[in-house]
């Protein structure tokens, strides 16, 4: 009897174990708690649940209380619910400290300044925390439970994996948020338990003492930094001080009144006393209107270090010494202003001695935006010298149509694990917009999961984010907006849309007025059924709160689907015109009625941009001030224009028809588009124009005239011949196939010009190449000539072949390309059309196992 008793008790506590499990894993918290104990016993939570304060201080209970009512005042009470809760500091009311200890036992020594222990069952209900803090974390958890119609009994111990939790957004390519959308976002991410708000700035502050290098239609002033790190402080975020202050200069550079303090057009000067003085104004009002004890001088990406005008001491004393010199200068700024001083850690990783050349006190954000499964090459550097060190993964717009939520996830997650196994002192999650496209409703996913992660670091959890994201961000459970995102992320693996890259936009969608451009629409009917699929399953979403996330994803899914139909329907477009030359003749007013009908796809297409670019300005100016935002608006207005000449050509055509004269050739009419299935290489990096004749002979070198660039570049490497310097720069083509290298430079006279990629494959392998140019070219793989066609060129566009035999890892393609007066000065180049080919910027992948996404 004793025996089957025990046998009876035991089971019940393996059930009553797996159901707290069970109900712990759906508990609708984000980020999730890292002590959850839960119960099958009912009990029902409200909003109009009323804070008991047991011997908290007057101005704590007004602030918390605020908080509260402002919640209560959007959320519908419940019947037959809790109806108060305990709330206290600990340390305050023995008999309190008694009864929390009850349920926190042991874990009550790791709350700390942030944790706090929530319990809500039918005997009490009581929030506890050390500070003010860990009790408003409390109520964000307890705000979440409530939303989400939770009814069951709950025991919640909390605190976080790492001290600080910060979200930094590039405020600085394009977009730059208003006063009011800054308070909204500094409102969603107290609520996700963020405690560090902070901006990438180059130039958007407008300091008292330089108040002219600010745009007018785009900055942030000294009393509105106040502002902001008041109403930060109420919400008990820290909004962090931030200045770019050695490359990345280029913007302020630019004005005439700060051109002389350069190191280079993109570096500012160390040794310059103009700009000393400029840093130390500039930084120390800065580091005075910001609230946090924190202040990242920022100081990445330098690639200028040893290209300036101190080259020659730089020489003589080290690059490493140099930039070092600079840091400490800047340390002693932010020092003296009260602050630590924060930095990017890349230059300091590529010359690690300036690790044991700074003080010991220096915060270094170590950065990766791409997809790892281990990140310590960028961790250990620090940790063993002992040094502090926050990670700093990435959400990536940067010239994307959409940011790549399946990237950042990973990003964030792989690194906050490593960030957690060596002892980070946080977590500075980046939101970057090179292109400056953008709009911070699309990035809230990401947020959430840096939230989630940088608070509790326990990879166990990450199964459940997608269900608490949608409950805690639009309360609703059927996964709408995480499916539909999913689905939009397939595009990433299209040729057409590859790495969701913005080039797709980018580009003409028709040619110029006798030339040709060259599409590849293959994967473009694969595209529509991924856009068509995600389309289908947003419609589902039915939010309760920020709707804005859904009409952004919705707008992503719209200019995707605009952009797929205005390729497929262009080129149907020109195949009418060809059939409509074919009727002329014959049948001419068969011929009109093919035209016309062309003509009324055009207008709809153009319709449909308009509507599109109406629908941006909208959302933008919801969140941004309007600085760039006219930018932006140039690229629908080029688009609009081009199919509203196409409609005039088209009219034009119909009214020679009318008149019985010969239809315009279709290179006047702007439709001679070629879809062709070959991929033809579109992105590369040119160095030039140099001054070239058609007596001159095609320098010998590779890379450069200089010993010391003569190697395959980098952007922003220099490429010298007859002793000027001239810098290498990216180039996408917006022709498709077609390298215009006449509307890149503008140049009528002779001139020479070296084109550069790269190629990756895994194994060796032998592959066939095409080329056409008009006076033709030098090609060079990995240092041996290929192909040499100068003389005569190529005069009527046909391709030659040549054989490139790759090997295994990166392989180095160059191109010299001479232009004669007088002629065209454009190129093609391909490969063999049955190879799988992928790039990202002027870096190729061939016959890719494993595709990789490539971070900017």
């Amino acid at each position: 009897m004793k025996k089957g008793c025990y046998i009876y008790l035991l089971l019940s506590l393996v059930l009553l174990l797996q159901d707290t499990v069970v109900a712990a894993k759906e508990l609708p918290v984000l980020p999730y708690p890292q002590y959850v104990q839960t119960s099958n016993s009912q009990v029902a939570i409200s909003s109009n649940l009323s804070l008991n304060f047991r011997l908290v201080n007057k101005d704590v209970v007004n602030r918390l209380s605020e908080h509260w009512m402002a919640f209560r005042s959007k959320t519908a009470p419940s019947l037959k619910a809790v109806t108060s809760i305990n709330v206290g500091i600990l340390g305050k009311d023995k008999k309190f400290d008694a009864e929390v200890m009850k349920y926190a036992a042991s874990r009550m020594d790791k709350i700390g300044k942030e944790g706090y222990v929530l319990v809500i069952n039918k005997k009490q209900s009581i929030l506890a925390a050390n500070t003010e803090t860990g009790l408003f974390y409390g109520l964000q958890s307890l705000k979440q439970l409530i939303r989400a119609s939770w009814n069951k009994e709950v025991n919640i111990v909390d605190w976080p994996s790492f001290p600080n939790r910060v979200i930094f957004d590039d405020i600085s390519r394009g977009p730059i948020s208003t006063v009011n959308y800054i308070k909204e976002q500094i409102e969603r991410m107290a609520e996700i338990k963020v405690n560090g708000l902070s901006f990438y700035i180059e130039h958007v502050v407008q300091p008292l003492s330089h108040p002219d290098f600010a745009p007018d239609s785009g900055k942030l002033t000294i009393p509105q930094i106040k502002e902001l790190s008041a109403y930060a402080t109420k919400h008990h975020i820290q909004l962090i001080g931030s200045f770019q202050s050695f490359g990345h200069f280029e913007k302020i550079l630019s004005l005439p009144q700060y051109k002389s303090m350069g190191e280079t057009s993109t570096l500012i000067s160390p040794l310059d006393p103009k700009a000393r003085k400029f840093l130390e104004n500039v930084i120390g009002e800065l580091c005075d209107a910001f609230g946090s004890p924190y202040f990242n001088v920022n100081c990445d990406e330098t690639f200028d270090l040893t290209k300036g005008r101190s080259k020659k001491y730089i020489d003589s004393i080290g690059a490493a010494r140099f930039y070092a010199d600079h840091l400490k200068f800047l340390y002693d700024i932010v020092k003296r202003h009260n602050k630590q001083m924060i930095m990017w850690g890349d230059v300091a990783l590529q010359h690690e001695e300036v690790l044991d050349m700074l003080p010991k006190d220096v915060i270094y954000g170590t950065w990766e935006y791409s997809e790892n499964k281990s990140y310590d090459k960028l961790i250990l550097p620090f940790k063993k010298r002992g040094l502090q060190f926050m990670v700093c993964p990435g959400i990536l717009n940067s010239y994307r149509m959409f940011p790549d939520m399946t990237m950042a996830s990973s990003n964030i997650r792989y690194f906050v694990n490593d960030a957690a196994k060596h002892g980070a002192a946080g977590v500075i999650t980046t939101v970057w917009d090179d292109g400056g496209t953008y709009l911070f409703s699309g990035d809230w996913y990401g947020v959430y999961v840096a939230a989630d992660k940088s608070w509790n670091a326990d990879p166990k959890w990450e199964s459940s984010f997608d269900n608490r994201y949608e409950k805690a961000a639009y309360g609703t459970d059927n996964g709408a907006y995480v499916k539909a995102l999913n689905k939009l992320m397939e595009l990433r693996a299209l040729p057409i849309t590859y790495n969701l890259n913005d080039q797709v936009w980018r580009q003409k969608i028709l040619p110029d007025s006798g030339q040709q451009l060259i599409v590849n629409n293959t994967s473009a009917k694969d595209a529509l059924t991924i856009i068509t699929a995600a389309d289908q399953l947003l419609a589902a979403a039915n939010p309760q709160s920020h709707r804005t996330d859904i009409s952004t994803l919705q707008f992503g899914i719209d200019q995707y689907r605009l952009i797929i139909d205005t390729r497929i329907q262009l080129a149907d477009v020109a195949q009418k015109y060809y059939k409509a030359v074919s009727l002329s003749n014959a049948t001419p007013q068969n011929s009109i009625a093919v035209l016309m009908e062309a003509d009324k796809k055009v207008m709809e297409i153009a319709l449909r941009h308009l509507l599109l670019k109406e629908q941006f300005r909208t959302a933008w100016l919801k969140e941004n001030q309007p600085y760039s935002l006219n930018v932006v608006l140039d690229s629908y207005d080029k688009r609009i224009n081009d199919l509203k000449q196409l409609s005039g050509n088209l009219h034009a055509a119909i009214t020679a028809l009318k008149a019985k004269t010969k239809l315009p050739e279709v290179s006047h009419v702007r439709l001679n588009i070629k879809e062709s299935p070959e991929y033809y290489f579109q992105n590369w990096m040119f160095g030039g124009p140099f001054p070239f004749s058609s007596k001159d002979k095609i320098p010998d070198f590779l890379y450069s005239e200089n010993t010391e660039y003569n190697k395959p570049p980098i952007p922003g490497d220099f490429i010298h011949y007859q002793g000027i310097a001239y810098r290498w720069q990216k180039y996408a083509s917006q022709d498709g196939g077609v390298i215009d290298l006449d509307e890149n430079y503008k140049s009528p006279n002779s001139s020479l010009v070296y084109a550069y990629c790269n190629i990756t494959v895994e194994h060796p392998i032998t592959v066939k190449a095409f080329f056409a140019a008009y006076d033709g070219g030098e090609i060079f793989c990995n240092g041996e000539n290929v192909f040499s066609s100068i003389n005569g060129g190529q005069p009527d566009g046909e391709e030659r072949s040549m054989t490139l035999t790759l090997k295994a890892g990166v392989n180095h393609l160059l191109m010299k390309l001479p232009k004669k007066e007088g002629h065209p000065w454009t190129f093609t180049f391909r490969l063999d059309k049955d190879l799988s080919v992928t790039t990202h910027k002027h870096k190729y992948q061939l016959n890719p196992k494993k595709t990789t996404y490539e971070a900017d």
